[in-house]
Formats: structure tokens, C-alpha cells, sequence
């Protein structure tokens, strides 16, 4: 799992058309620049401010309208749909409330492996919040509030840092670093919690198809959305549950289903690749941002093979070795890397200064259940 490097004269245009494609204070969308306060950011009604999210990144998250009670009651959005994925993206522990808000008569569209194709005007909402004393314990902090809205021109970023002195987030292209201490199955976490900054974010969610650089959600995929939730009290199944409520038309048959890794009455191999799809999939696919590595991440993929790493020479990474190196986890350098705290060797390279030591032991423990093959005999 590894990002591309770029230097000279392509990073700089890289990052020009990051900024463009992003509408970071482009003048074709905003007229403002992206930190002023907007008069469309002026919002004294109740009602959701679509306006402002569609045209401008305003200072503060309260003023699109998009929450009723941050911070006391988290899962009180004003309208938007709360929704769970089977499997979620580490991020040093943090717990995340995920919302989307679709404009009035939309619906979601239905992909068989892609994310969901969203109507213009779409909002997708991320909540962080980091535990204070203990990951067992229901104390939290909320750290950022992540905001992607599907706009004319394509997907951009709003992301704001919690402010306590304020009730409320403001926007941070910059991000931020925050220290942190709390207690995670009897060991004392410290650590510093970054909120990426705009550039960064993108990192993650950039794809590139036909020498076009755009920007997607990673998340809202059929195989993470169909789970089992709660809905006034009653388990249903969240798919089914959307489609009664007109958000989705659903075609017959069987749905792609991806388990929680942490299932363990699933099979090893299918958490293992659920875990491997939500946390490095977005960046080891044909279009992301390491296609040019070779690996191939998705869960629909069948073939455990080279492409999915198995005797692939981990691309160049100084430490060597093979990304899966069937039968022997310990000597699989993408557990490794996982569990790798440095810059030059972690991965992901964003969103974790901890390993997830549970995730690390699922994908060893997976790769050793693999047929023994020789790898380093070519």
C-alpha cells in the first residue's frame, strides 16, 4: 500500500489542480475567498442552508443548518439520514457519525461495486469524536466535522475543527494537531490527533480516469451500506430500510455484502479483505492515487494473486520484502506496514499515528491460512 511520489514540476501542477478541481476559492464557484464570511454563510432560520453549501465554505459548521444538537446529542441532525458501514476506515481509534443529506425529491443511485452515484446537491457529513478516558468507555471528545458536497462541478471539501469555547466547528483548510490520552484494552494511549488538512484530505479520495483528476466519497459502497441496523427498535436491513423511505430503488436479487472484519463467525479471508477494501482500496484500485503500484485492493476482487499482493515485491518500499508472501504473516510486509508507525513507512500514510493491533493480527493471521509458496525463489 503505497502512494505515488511526485516532485518538480508535477508536484506543483499536482497541487494547482487539486486546489481547481476542488474548488478551494475558485472564481468559477465563489467569488469570496474561501476563508472570508460569505453573506450566504448569514443564516438565522432552522432550515438547512443549501445555498451556502453549494456556493461557499463559511466560517462555521452551525451556519449551514445541518445539526440540532452538537455537541450533547451527536445523532441529532436536522433531517439528514444517519447511516453505519459494515466496516470502517481506522483512525487512531476515533468514533465516527456519518449523515447524508439529499436534496428534497432525489434519490441515490444504485452501483454494483462503486459508491453510490449522489445527486448534485448531495451532502455527506463525518463526525470524529475521540474517546476521553477509555475506548470502552461512552465519554467522548468530538475532534472535526468532515463536510463532502457534490456540487455542479464535482465533489469538494469543507472540513472544520471542533471548537469548545464556541459550541460549534470552524473551518480549517490548514487542519490541526491535537494531543490526546485515553486507554485502549488496558494499554495508555498518547498521541497526537490530526485533522489532515484540505490538500491532504484529497489525497485519499482522488481518482484519475482518462488523465482526468476528480474526487469521490469512500465510503457509501452497497457492500459496506447493506448491514443490519436499529430502526425503532426493530432490526432491519439498512438497504431496505432506505428504499422504504424513497431514497433508493434497489433492483431484485442478491446485493454485494462485505462483513465487518470484526465479525468472527465470518470467514478469516472475507473480513480480512473487508478490512483491506475500506482502509486502502481507495488509494489500490486501477484509478487511485497508487495504481501505478500494481495492488489491487477491492473486496470484489476474487483472485487472491499477485495483483493482490501475494509475492509482489511491496513496490520499491525501502524495507523490502513482499506485500503478501503466503503462509508466512510475520514476513508479509503489508501487515508490517500496518503496523509501522513512521511517515516513510506506514500505511495508510494518512489518518494514524497508532496501529489498529487487532487489524494487524487479522491480516497475519489470514496470510497464514494461504497455500505456502516460495517467494522469494521468483
Amino acid at each position: 500500500m503505497q502512494l505515488i511520489n511526485v516532485t518538480g514540476r508535477f508536484c506543483a501542477l499536482f497541487l494547482m489542480l487539486l486546489l481547481i478541481g476542488c474548488g478551494a476559492g475558485s472564481a468559477d464557484e465563489n467569488h469570496t475567498p474561501a476563508l472570508s464570511a460569505d453573506p450566504l454563510c448569514d443564516q438565522s432560520g432552522s432550515e438547512i442552508n443549501w445555498q451556502a453549501l453549494q456556493q461557499t465554505r463559511c466560517p462555521l459548521l452551525s451556519q449551514y443548518g445541518l445539526f440540532k444538537g452538537l455537541p450533547s446529542d451527536i445523532k441529532n441532525s436536522n433531517g439528514g439520514i444517519y447511516y453505519k458501514l459494515g466496516s470502517e476506515l481506522f483512525t487512531d481509534h476515533a468514533r465516527k457519525y456519518r449523515y447524508i443529506f439529499l436534496p428534497e425529491g432525489t434519490q441515490l443511485g444504485y452501483q454494483q461495486q462503486d459508491v453510490l452515484d449522489f445527486p448534485t446537491g448531495s451532502v455527506i457529513v463525518k463526525v470524529f469524536a475521540m474517546p476521553t478516558q477509555s475506548t470502552t468507555d461512552s465519554a467522548e471528545d468530538i475532534m472535526e466535522v468532515r463536510l463532502l458536497v457534490k456540487r455542479s462541478s464535482g465533489w469538494i471539501f469543507i472540513p472544520y475543527v471542533w471548537d469548545n469555547s464556541i459550541n460549534d466547528a470552524r473551518l480549517a483548510i490548514a487542519g490541526s494537531q491535537t494531543p490526546v490520552s485515553f486507554s485502549h484494552k488496558g494499554e495508555m494511549l498518547n498521541l497526537t490527533y490530526e485533522s489532515p488538512s484540505l490538500l491532504r484530505c484529497q489525497n485519499c479520495h482522488q481518482v484519475k480516469i482518462n488523465d482526468q483528476l476528480s474526487f469521490v466519497p469512500i465510503g457509501p459502497k452497497i457492500r459496506h451500506l447493506n448491514q443490519t441496523i436499529e430502526v425503532n427498535g426493530q432490526p432491519v436491513n439498512q438497504l431496505e430500510h432506505w428504499q422504504s423511505l424513497g431514497l433508493i430503488t434497489l433492483p431484485a436479487g442478491e446485493h454485494p455484502y462485505a462483513p465487518d472484519w470484526r465479525d468472527t463467525s465470518a470467514p478469516l479471508q472475507q473480513r480480512a479483505k473487508a478490512y483491506l477494501d475500506i482502509n486502502c482500496a481507495h488509494c489500490h484500485n486501477d484509478n487511485g492515487a497508487a495504481a501505478l503500484s500494481g495492488l489491487r485492493l477491492e473486496y470484489w476482487r476474487t483472485a487472491i494473486d499477485y495483483t493482490h499482493g501475494v509475492c509482489n515485491s511491496a513496490h520499491g518500499w525501502r524495507g523490502g520484502g513482499f506485500d503478501i508472501w503466503p503462509g508466512r504473516g510475520n514476513d508479509s510486509s503489508l501487515p508490517l506496514r500496518m503496523e509501522l508507525n513512521g511517515a516513510a513507512d506506514r500505511m495508510p500514510p494518512i489518518g494514524r499515528s497508532v496501529p489498529d493491533k487487532d487489524a494487524v493480527a487479522l491480516i497475519r493471521a489470514w496470510i497464514d491460512t494461504l497455500p505456502a509458496q516460495d517467494c522469494a525463489s521468483g
